[in-house]
């Protein structure tokens, strides 16, 4: 029979404090990319190069060609960082000259982004690493009924070299 003193002691010993929870990031994502699929329901190409940013941020670069004649380019800069609640915010920045402000988050193999505002539009952006290690990025818009309208999806593979 264990003494009365040792069960005592056990209960009262100090106990490990647990692991702290792994800090959300966005090194999963980052590399060159290469990408093709649909935009405003024209064929089109992209790139995206993610990789870490001053300051523990994680940095974007989009570059989209969409089929046409003319063919249409868009360019975009991001920045994104997460704050101390491990909330992910940024600010966007295209070659139209908006500027938009970013909030979202990563859960597991996904990562997304709001962005936008009610008086403008509001969009989400959705980045899914695939079980193949392919990239694919949805883009939609907020619609007045509350669904969401897919504008773009285009399916990326890591650029070699």
């Amino acid at each position: 029979m264990t003494p009365l003193w040792w069960a005592a002691a056990a209960l009262i010993a100090p106990v490990a404090p647990a692991a702290p929870a792994e800090a959300p990031a966005l090194a999963a994502w980052h590399g060159s990319w290469t990408g093709e699929g649909q935009a405003f329901g024209k064929p089109a190409t992209a790139t995206l190069n993610i990789a870490p940013g001053e300051g523990g941020a994680t940095a974007l670069t989009y570059r989209l060609t969409i089929a046409g004649e003319p063919p249409t380019t868009y360019s975009a800069d991001a920045t994104y960082a997460f704050d101390a609640k491990g909330r992910l915010r940024g600010t966007w920045a295209d070659s139209y000259g908006r500027k938009r402000a970013i909030a979202g988050g990563v859960d597991g193999r996904t990562w997304w982004t709001h962005w936008g505002s009610a008086d403008v539009e509001i969009g989400r952006s959705t980045y899914k690493l695939e079980s193949d290690g392919s990239l694919r990025v949805s883009d939609s818009v907020l619609q007045p009924d509350g669904s969401w309208r897919v504008f773009a999806m285009l399916h990326y593979r890591r650029s070699i070299g």
